[in-house]
């Protein structure tokens, strides 16, 4: 159940402070308040909007864009547009998704974050975002967080996202990238020193 501590007055102050804060520090992720601990078993019935409300548990983070790609093979087809500092990769979804009280049909993807980018101010869409919280207080929050999951909100600054808002989750997994496709797996090097090859040695023939 949502901590009874999030009165209004509270959660006025720690939705504006933690968007300051991503703002300021270029979207550095901030967890709101004492949050609960994520459910390892839940599996909702949409994976994307499982994934911006930080319902992906660590079993099941591994395969997130599979999960997703096979939901939405027309929306997950081929990005949009790639970014390479920081690397993104952008989606046109055919129907917008609803997160954290915001809707858009653009999707970010980061190496550990999916987010949902909103045009508007980051004032109003943490308005919206402090009122889905607000809302929900006699509920379990849209997403569990812990240490696991952070909460991210910010501004884009990348061309083509001008005035929009950048708005989701976080998945602290270390070793484990969203953009990085389960296919080429093979292609990397393996952690760590590897083995030394065979060394060769000439026999001598018999005198």
């Amino acid at each position: 159940m949502r901590n009874p501590s999030w009165n209004k007055p509270a959660l006025g102050m720690a939705v504006y402070a933690f968007a300051i804060l991503a703002s300021a520090q270029d979207g550095k992720p901030v967890v709101p308040a004492t949050p609960p601990a994520a459910s390892e078993n839940f599996a909702g019935a949409d994976a994307l909007a499982d994934a911006l409300t930080c319902r992906i548990g660590n079993d099941r983070y591994p395969g997130l864009m599979e999960e997703i790609r096979n939901e939405r093979p027309q929306d997950f087809r081929q990005t949009y547009r790639q970014y390479s500092a920081p690397m993104m990769d952008v989606y046109h979804l055919e129907d917008p998704v609803q997160a954290w009280g915001n809707e858009s049909d653009t999707i970010v993807i980061g190496p550990n974050r999916v987010m949902v980018a909103i045009k508007g101010s980051l004032d109003a869409v943490t308005a919206q975002l402090e009122h889905s919280l607000e809302q929900s207080s006699q509920s379990p929050l849209s997403g569990a967080l812990d240490d696991k999951h952070a909460l991210v909100i910010f501004e884009a600054e990348q061309p083509g996202l001008e005035g929009m808002v950048l708005l989701g989750c976080e998945y602290r997994n270390p070793g484990i990238s969203l953009l990085d496709d389960p296919a080429d797996a093979w292609k990397k090097k393996p952690e760590g020193n590897p083995p030394s090859p065979p060394q060769s040695r000439t026999v001598p023939s018999n005198p």
